[in-house]
């Protein structure tokens, strides 16, 4: 793992979307962020077609409650809620591989990138971290930074 990555894990309160290399494995990065005291999960984007997909595989990856309503105000609901998520002084969420979604669905692919961005502001206003990490994202997020 990249010497900026880890600097960036280092600090259980940071929060924000970044991109980060395909050549950084997701087992060492989902590793380094537990050992660093985030809560962690992975979002694997390989196959999700649509916006139910997504949806489907986030809320599993973040184990999310029952009732979640499968759309995107639920979605921003939950990750927003700290009572929806288990009791952590930070969450990292790696959503690996999500470039042909967001090519076969660009408006659904920036309703998500949004919802995070969003809830990455809120969780850093109640003193807890959030962060996002895009791998193999290819030209999905030209406006996020990398890390």
């Amino acid at each position: 793992m990249r010497a900026k990555l880890r600097r960036l894990l280092a600090d259980v309160k940071q929060t924000g979307l970044y991109r980060i290399d395909e050549k950084d494995e997701p087992q060492a990065v989902m590793a380094g962020a537990q050992a660093a005291g985030w809560t962690v999960f992975r979002v694997d984007g390989a196959n999700v077609p649509d916006k139910a997909a997504f949806l489907s595989r986030a809320a599993s990856a973040l184990r999310f409650p029952t009732y979640f309503g499968q759309n995107w105000d639920a979605f921003e609901e939950i990750v927003n809620d700290p009572d929806a998520l288990p009791d952590a002084q930070g969450y990292l969420l790696l959503l690996d591989d999500f470039a042909a979604f967001a090519r076969a669905q660009p408006g659904d692919w920036a309703t998500a990138r949004s919802i995070l961005a969003d809830a990455a502001a809120a969780w850093q206003a109640d003193g807890r971290g959030f962060l996002v990490l895009l791998r193999k994202a290819e030209r999905s997020a030209p406006d996020v930074e990398w890390v």
